[in-house]
C-alpha cells in the first residue's frame, strides 16, 4: 500500500513543445477516447483509440504517454518505459511521463534515474504529490533519510488528508529508535484511514517495541480485521498476547482460578476479564467451559453472540442467542433480549 503510483489517463491539454506540430483534431478526439477507455480499464478499445489518434499526429506527446500508461496497466514495463521517453522527447512538460517513467525506474532500484525524473515532474508541476511521495520513496532507497522526511514533512502539510506520508514518517521515527513519534505518527495514518492494515501491523510492532504488549495486541487485533490475508498480524497478535499474559500478575491469578472454580459463574467472570483486556480466543473458551459446566446459563450465550457477532459469523451468533433466549424469560435481562429478538427478526428477514 505505501509504494504508490497514480496513472491519470491524459485527455486534452499539455500540448506539445514549441518545436512539433500542434494535434490535428482528430488526434485530440482519439486521444480522449483513449483516456476514457482506459479509466473503464478496456485497454484495448484504448489502444485502437491511442494508435488512431498517432496516425494523425505522431509527435503528440499525450498520446504516448496513455500508450505507455496502457503497457504499464499490462505489467510492459519496457514498453512502457520506451512510450515514456517517446512522449518526452516530443514534449518536454509532461509531467505524467517523468513520473511514470520514474515510477518504473523505483521499482527497479536505479535510484539515480528515478530521482531525475520524479524532480523534473515537480518541476512541471510543484503540487504534483504522487511525484513528491515517490521522490521521498527514492530518497529512503538510497539511504538519505533526512531528505526523505523533508519530502513527507512536506506532503503532510499540502494535503494532510494523505495516510501514506505520516505512515512514512512513522518508519522513519521507528528506525532512529524515537518510538514515542513512531507511534503518534502511526496513529495519524490510522484516523485518516482506518482500514490501512499496514499501519496497524506498524503501530502493533512500535508498541511491542516500546513493552506496551496490551496496546500492541489491541493494534494486531485492528489489523487482522482490517485485512485477515496479512499472515504477520495473527503470528504478531499471539506473540503480544503471550508477552501481555506474563507481564500482567492480575491475568495470570485469573488463569489460576480458571482451572480451581469450576463453576459457570467463575468462568463467564473470567471470560468478561478476558474481554476488558481484548483476549478473544480466551474470552471464547472460558464461555465455552462455562457452558459445559451448565449448559443452560443463559449469559454465557449471550458472551458467545457478542464475540460471533463481531466477528460476522452470523450461523453461530442466531443460535447463541436462540439458545441465550430460550433459557432467559422476559423479565431477566431485558435489553439482551431486546438485542438479541431484534438481531433474529433481521437476518431472517436477511
Amino acid at each position: 500500500m505505501l509504494a504508490r503510483i497514480l496513472i491519470v489517463w491524459l485527455s486534452l491539454g499539455s500540448f506539445a513543445c514549441l518545436r512539433t506540430p500542434p494535434p490535428h483534431p482528430r488526434a485530440l478526439e482519439a486521444n480522449e477516447l483513449c483516456a476514457q477507455y482506459l479509466h473503464l480499464g478496456d485497454l484495448e478499445r484504448a489502444e485502437v483509440q491511442c494508435d488512431l489518434g498517432l496516425q494523425f499526429s505522431p509527435q503528440y506527446g499525450d498520446l504516448w504517454t496513455n500508450k505507455g500508461n496502457i503497457a504499464l496497466s499490462r505489467n510492459q514495463t519496457n514498453i512502457a518505459k520506451n512510450h515514456y521517453i517517446k512522449a518526452l522527447r516530443f514534449n518536454q512538460e509532461q509531467a505524467q511521463a517523468y513520473q511514470n517513467l520514474g515510477f518504473i525506474y523505483l521499482q527497479e532500484r536505479q535510484y539515480g534515474r528515478a530521482h531525475d525524473n520524479f524532480q523534473r515532474a515537480l518541476k512541471v508541476n510543484p503540487d504534483y504529490a504522487e511525484a513528491r511521495y515517490n521522490l521521498a520513496l527514492t530518497f529512503m532507497g538510497m539511504g538519505r533519510k533526512e531528505h526523505a522526511r523533508k519530502e513527507f514533512l512536506t506532503l503532510t502539510e499540502v494535503y494532510p488528508h494523505l495516510a501514506d506520508p505520516f505512515a512514512r514518517l512513522g518508519q522513519l521515527a521507528f528506525e532512529e529508535g524515537d518510538l514515542s513519534a513512531s507511534i503518534e505518527y502511526f496513529k495519524k495514518a490510522i484516523m485518516l484511514a482506518p482500514q490501512y492494515a499496514e499501519a496497524w501491523l506498524a503501530l502493533g510492532n512500535a508498541y511491542y517495541t516500546a513493552g506496551q504488549f496490551g496496546e500492541a495486541a489491541e493494534a494486531y487485533t485492528s489489523c487482522v480485521e482490517a485485512n485477515p490475508g496479512l499472515p504477520e498480524c495473527p503470528n504478531n497478535l499471539a506473540r503480544a498476547v503471550r508477552q501481555r499474559e506474563l507481564t500482567d500478575p492480575a491475568l495470570k491469578a485469573l488463569e489460576e482460578v480458571k482451572g480451581s472454580e469450576q463453576t459457570p459463574e467463575s468462568q463467564f467472570r473470567l471470560a468478561r476479564t478476558y474481554k476488558e483486556r481484548g483476549l478473544r480466543n480466551e474470552e471464547q473458551r472460558a464461555y465455552e467451559r462455562c457452558l459445559r459446566y451448565d449448559n443452560k446459563f443463559a449469559p454465557c450465550y449471550y458472551g458467545l453472540f457478542e464475540l460471533f457477532y463481531d466477528e460476522r459469523n452470523e450461523k453461530n451468533a442466531r443460535i447463541a442467542c436462540q439458545n441465550f433466549l430460550k433459557f432467559t424469560d422476559s423479565a431477566e435481562s431485558p435489553r439482551e433480549r431486546e438485542t438479541c429478538q431484534r438481531y433474529l427478526g433481521e437476518a431472517i428477514s436477511y
